[in-house]
């Protein structure tokens, strides 16, 4: 069944390592209806990960594989994904070094949740099958990014999900005073990653494991990025 999401945004800020698997810095891409097999191949999986899986807690590190980047992977419901915690998303990259391999095709639906540790803010992406990918700030609406329609009316549902977990905020110019609107980020901004993933999560149905993600007992593959 898995658990909420909601964890892995909890754990947004935590150091990597603290777990055989992962919890800390974790980043999400995950596809709907889309083989697991097919989701790891657009981001450049070698195919013996895949062939012959071991657990992501027995991976070993070797020079010779030491710019690639580890994952875990598996399924969740209708949803592939893919997990990574060296601080953003391999799609993300992929997606802004103008890879057209990891474009959702017409009819995907796809959710990336990029830690983006080393600039921040985190990222939402998400594509609701209609084509256009939606690049969201954590605390901002899905709805306020480029293209403004929404045909399916899906990014109308995943921003009042958002909204109903407090994870959109009101805009700073809302507020009367500066002092204000610092004490409202000071107040909130630790609970907003943790908003953002059980939102998501709910929204879209997806739910992971914690154990076995925290444990390393899913599958693990190496995945090669634009910056290697």
């Amino acid at each position: 069944m898995g658990d909420s999401l909601g964890w892995l945004g909890e754990h947004c800020y935590e150091p990597r390592g603290k777990t055989p698997g992962m919890r800390g810095g974790v980043s999400l891409t995950a596809v709907r209806g889309l083989a697991v097999q097919d989701l790891l191949r657009r981001l450049r999986a070698r195919d013996e990960d895949t062939a012959a899986p071991r657990p992501y807690r027995d991976l070993v590190r070797t020079a010779a594989v030491r710019d690639l980047t580890p994952c875990m992977y598996g399924t969740a419901g209708e949803w592939s994904f893919v997990l990574e915690d060296h601080g953003s998303a391999t799609w993300y990259e992929w997606w802004f070094d103008d890879d057209p391999e990891v474009r959702p095709r017409p009819g995907e639906e796809m959710v990336c949740l990029n830690a983006n540790i080393a600039v921040q803010p985190c990222r939402l992406v998400y594509a609701p099958g209609d084509g256009p990918v939606r690049f969201t700030d954590f605390r901002d609406s899905p709805l306020d990014s480029s293209p403004l329609t929404d045909p399916t009316a899906k990014v109308t549902l995943l921003d009042r999900a958002l909204r109903e977990a407090g994870a959109v905020w009101p805009d700073s110019r809302d507020f009367s005073h500066a002092d204000d609107w610092r004490r409202f980020v000071d107040e909130n901004a630790a609970r907003l990653p943790a908003a953002v993933w059980r939102a998501v999560g709910e929204c879209l149905g997806i739910r992971l494991p914690r154990t076995e993600v925290e444990r390393g007992d899913l599958p693990a593959a190496l995945l090669r990025s634009p910056f290697a």
